[in-house]
């Protein structure tokens, strides 16, 4: 579902209780957690600045073995992965089973990567894609 507003040229989606949304702005994106994936992930939404975004697109399959250990955050085995995770990198996580996984490559600042389960990761990496080139 999508409201009027635009920025960027691009639909901005309306926020869901269940879902993380994404809202591409021209300053940044920002990562809309449900009241769920907040107290999961022990944190709250996540603004992006367009200079710390490399690029996003839809994870591969073995995205869960590139994370490391889970501080702070919520894990249940096979069902819903909330949290920031340091290993090499330090990447934040918000995906419950039957989401896509879309995959926010940053510059280091705040987190390297970003991990949100949304409903077509290969349509909004694309949109980001463009956003980010045309603006």
């Amino acid at each position: 579902m999508l409201e009027e507003p635009k920025s960027c040229g691009l639909p901005v989606p309306i926020y869901s209780w269940c879902m993380a949304q994404i809202l591409i702005q021209d300053t940044g994106i920002t990562v809309k957690l449900s009241f769920w994936e907040k107290l999961g992930s022990l944190r709250g939404d996540l603004f992006i600045p367009v200079t710390s975004l490399r690029g996003a697109l839809e994870a591969d399959k073995g995205w869960k073995r590139t994370l490391g250990a889970r501080i702070p955050g919520s894990y249940v085995p096979g069902l819903a992965i909330y949290g920031t995770y340091r290993w090499k990198n330090k990447d934040f996580v918000a995906w419950k089973r039957g989401q896509q996984v879309l995959q926010l490559n940053l510059s280091g600042r705040p987190y390297s990567r970003v991990f949100v389960g949304v409903s077509d990761a290969a349509a909004l990496a694309d949109q980001i894609n463009d956003a980010l080139t045309s603006c």
